[in-house]
């Protein structure tokens, strides 16, 4: 059980990883401009959905070193509650809505903690993570 619990932990954080390394490329690809609207904190919808399909990317990576370390499938069951029951505490988390219009510099750790999503990104983005945790757990 503990090396199911352990490799639940190292795929989430391969999750974290992919994430934060596709996010990154973006960021320097398209920069605030394309990734706000303008003089807002609002990702536009485009955004939502990109972050999504990239979500599901990192999901499913993270589902395949889950599947590779883990003793049986119940590794990636521990995944898959761990990506619902934390993606449901971040949509029911108050978002504080930053005073002042963004400025046209932010840095990317300022957009990741400044942006606004739309609500149904919030409550799509664990189903999404589960379900690309299934499919690269599957053998």
């Amino acid at each position: 059980m503990l090396r199911n619990i352990l490799a639940a932990i190292v795929g989430y954080i391969a999750m974290a990883a992919v994430l934060f390394a596709i996010f990154s490329l973006l960021w320097l690809t398209v920069g605030p401009s394309r990734a706000f609207h303008p003089a807002s904190w609002e990702v536009p919808v485009g955004w939502a959905l990109g972050s999504l399909v990239l979500g599901l990317v990192a999901a499913y990576i993270g589902g395949r070193v889950c599947a590779r370390m883990g003793h049986d499938a119940r590794a990636a069951t521990i995944l898959i509650a761990m990506v619902i029951v934390l993606g449901v505490v971040r949509a029911l988390t108050p978002v504080e809505i930053p005073a002042e219009p963004r400025p046209d510099d932010v840095s990317m750790m300022e957009a990741t903690a400044g942006a606004l999503h739309p609500a149904w990104f919030n409550w799509l983005n664990p189903l999404i993570g589960a379900v690309g945790v299934w499919f690269g757990s599957r053998k």
